[in-house]
């Protein structure tokens, strides 16, 4: 016998031959009954997937028939096929039989044969779904055997990855650091620049309350701010004095050649554009470049660094200067708050200062790492 077997039930012999004939080249079994009672026998020696009742038949309905059939092989696909089509024998055979689909007599012989081979393929899927939820029962009788003693792995197993990651994360940060040191290290003058920009700029962060991962992209942001001046020529870069305008229009290209640099590299380019906007100005003026962005079109990591960087750049000696008192940072910053700079990073500054004083300006104290990878 085939795989699949489907069973015709109908009191009238000629419509099963009939419907014999039209299925013999069906890649399943068919068996027939004349009546409820030989339909219940085949199914106590046959695994019948579907069965296709008639609905008027003598000793018992349809309807009765395939709601006996729902109680005692709740399995098996139910169909019905009847000359029948009163609303009132559908209802019956939907509600008591459940059935899977109610054909008419006289039938079309491509409908009857798709709607089989849904009844087959969804008796299939009912079946696959029964063995996966079995399977599944067994695998969760197992698996809570094996969580018992995996509890305890896990838990070490994350503690392990914990301190992997740790140390991956400060690898990274000492690479960056190590990288922008590079760049500092082409001016004797700007030798610790980048690490107090960074510095600065992650405690105005903090001070504007934002979240770790933008205080760290802002930390990031403010090592690699001058990463771009690599392609700057060392004489504009440690000219000892003013530079002309030439050079000047040299140097305003490190923001660009600095976002180049760190594009392709996926765990930085989030910095990129920080990097390449920490020039512009809050007032869209045409003194900031690269691209003349205007208030909230400049990301906030790179509006922190212009105050950092501003502030850090002041408070140091330069080669045609020596350090500026901080009542001169701050009459700069309030002067140009809501030009230059950005109002809310200028009044989170301002509060910094109150609370620390000189303090905030320390030309040798370094992020520390391990306190803000273990935060």
């Amino acid at each position: 016998m085939n795989e699949n077997t489907v069973l015709f039930v109908d009191d009238e012999a000629n419509i099963l031959k009939a419907l014999k004939r039209l299925l013999r080249n069906e890649p399943f079994e068919v068996l027939t009954a004349t009546c409820a009672e030989e339909a219940l026998e085949h199914f106590r020696r046959y695994e019948i997937q579907v069965v296709v009742s008639d609905q008027r038949m003598p000793e018992m309905s349809g309807a009765d028939f395939l709601s006996r059939l729902r109680e005692r092989y709740p399995d098996t696909i139910r169909m019905m096929l009847t000359g029948h089509t009163e609303m009132d024998t559908a209802v019956e055979a939907i509600n008591r039989g459940e059935i899977f689909r109610l054909i008419t007599k006289p039938w079309n012989e491509d409908v009857l044969k798709a709607a089989l081979r849904q009844a087959l393929d969804h008796c299939e899927m009912k079946q696959e779904i029964k063995r996966l939820n079995q399977v599944s029962r067994e695998q969760n009788f197992k698996l809570q055997d094996m969580n018992r003693n995996l509890e305890a792995k896990v838990r070490e197993r994350t503690q392990q990855l914990g301190q992997k990651n740790r140390a991956l994360r400060k690898g990274y940060i000492e690479t960056i650091r190590a990288l922008a040191e590079a760049v500092d290290a082409k001016d004797a003058y700007t030798r610790g620049h980048s690490e107090r920009v960074a510095v600065y700029a992650s405690r105005i962060a903090r001070e504007l309350n934002l979240e770790k991962t933008l205080i760290e992209r802002v930390y990031f942001s403010g090592l690699l701010h001058d990463v771009g001046k690599i392609g700057i020529p060392d004489a504009i870069i440690t000219k000892p004095a003013r530079l002309t305008e030439d050079e000047y229009h040299e140097i305003k290209k490190h923001p660009e050649i600095g976002a180049k640099i760190l594009e392709p590299v996926e765990m930085l380019s989030e910095i990129a554009p920080c990097v390449r906007h920490h020039h512009e100005w809050f007032d869209g003026s045409t003194r900031g470049y690269p691209d003349r962005l205007r208030g909230e079109q400049i990301p906030l990591p790179s509006r922190i660094i212009l105050v950092a960087d501003t502030v850090e750049a002041m408070t140091s000696n330069r080669p045609y200067r020596k350090v500026l008192p901080l009542t001169v940072v701050i009459d700069e910053l309030r002067k140009y708050s809501g030009r230059q700079f950005d109002p809310k990073v200028v009044d989170a500054f301002m509060s910094l200062l109150e609370q620390q004083g000189d303090d905030f300006i320390s030309k040798d104290e370094k992020f520390d790492i391990d306190a803000f990878i273990d935060a």
